[in-house]
């Protein structure tokens, strides 16, 4: 498992390390980079040395490339995502693609339109090549592997059983199509946004229009993609990869601060699934970014910003489900709560077990039960129950026992 940072602040793009390390607070950049062929370096030690775990995006390309390339190039992109890993230092989180649900990220695309439609089938295709790939180059097995976030609000990709292009079916969709092949996401990715910078967008209930009547409108569309993560997924880890006020302006109306915290309160409810990582769409002001999208040019919202970090947000992992008990000492412990307990017997081969093993005095006398057509006999002690296959004499063994 890679090393994670103790808060949930994150910021889009390198460049705000000096916020972080100023207000005592950890936390996390994503760096967005394409594989085909590569324009970066893959070297990231520099951002983990300045305490923000960097979550790096993986790209076919941009426009027309296409965020993950055609079908027919998935091998290829694999060996590609592959081979930037392995060159790569400081990173252990890999997100592969982008928005596949959005014309604009379809290989081939003119302007969002035409292209190869990405339907989640495909999608998980291609996710478990890169995550088989990436998996086993040595020193990363352990890293994260982890699906694009859908773009939400768009229902450009329809397809059988979706037929409205919903975007929280189609998330849905690709992490079932990934567990189906064997290539279980080792966490979740979502975006989310507000139509504004109004701060009362973040913590507003607004539905939309039908047939979306179900779907949240502002910033709360994250609560939407976490209810729809399958159960089989309920304990991983989610990472908000992007968040903004579409569009940036150069106004403090704690919109940053209050985002933060909406994401803190959602953790401090146990029984939800936590979120690890918020990250601010985008620190940097690139050439041909839409006008909007930076926040390093706009000193009100780096202030809104550096406010934000002064709170001590922390990760909160989510619980972990306890590994399946052994089916045979289960049948035993089953078998043994029928009886009631009490010493007898301290001559016979179980005691003379329990006695070397310092499982204290018997409370039952030998019983049978049956497994998988086998036949056991066993008995229970103070600190354990012991048992031993018919037949199997030498092969003696025990299980706690459970109240």
């Amino acid at each position: 498992m890679p090393q994670l940072p103790s808060h949930i602040f994150g910021m889009h793009d390198p460049g705000a390390e000096s916020h972080f390390t100023g207000a005592g607070k950890t936390g996390w950049v994503v760096v967005s980079v394409q594989v085909n062929p590569p324009d970066h370096a893959g070297n990231f030690s520099a951002l983990a040395n300045a305490v923000v775990r960097p979550i790096v995006r993986l790209n076919n390309g941009y426009g027309s490339a296409g965020t993950i390339p055609s079908a027919a190039q998935y091998d290829a992109f694999a060996q590609q995502c592959a081979a930037f890993v392995a060159s790569s230092s400081g990173a252990q989180i890999w997100v592969i693609g982008n928005e596949t649900n959005s014309g604009w990220e379809r290989p081939g695309n003119s302007d969002g339109n035409g292209g190869e439609v990405i339907a989640p089938a495909l999608y998980a295709q291609c996710f478990a090549k890169c995550r088989a790939a990436i998996k086993k180059l040595p020193g990363h097995t352990d890293d994260w592997v982890v699906p694009s976030a859908p773009a939400p609000w768009n229902n450009q990709t329809a397809y059988s059983g979706n037929a409205n292009g919903d975007w929280v079916k189609y998330f849905q969709d690709v992490l079932t199509q990934c567990v189906a092949l064997n290539a279980k996401p080792d966490a979740i990715s979502i975006h989310t946004y507000t139509h504004g910078l109004d701060p009362s967008l973040v913590t507003i209930n607004r539905p939309m229009d039908a047939p979306f009547q179900n779907r949240q409108f502002e910033f709360r569309a994250y609560r939407d993609f976490i209810g729809a993560i399958p159960s089989s997924l309920k304990s991983l880890p989610v990472l908000i990869t992007e968040t903004q006020a579409q569009f940036w302006q150069n106004q403090n109306v704690n919109w940053i601060q209050l985002a933060f915290k909406e994401i803190n309160d959602w953790n401090a409810i146990t029984a939800n699934q936590p979120i690890q990582a918020l990250v601010l769409f985008r620190w940097q002001d690139l050439p041909g970014d839409p006008d909007g999208w930076s926040i390093s040019n706009r000193g009100a919202l780096v202030n809104d910003f550096r406010a934000a970090l002064q709170n001590n947000y922390r990760v909160r992992l989510p619980a972990q489900s306890p590994p399946p008990a052994d089916p045979v000492p289960a049948a035993a412990i089953a078998k043994a709560k029928t009886l009631t307990w009490m010493p007898i017997n301290d001559q016979a081969a179980l005691y003379r077990f329990a006695q070397e093993n310092n499982l204290g005095y018997p409370q039952t006398d030998e019983f049978e039960f049956t497994f998988n057509n086998a036949g056991y006999i066993a008995q229970v002690f103070n600190l354990g129950i012991v048992y031993v296959k018919k037949g199997d004499w030498g092969n003696v063994k025990w299980v706690k026992k459970q109240n």
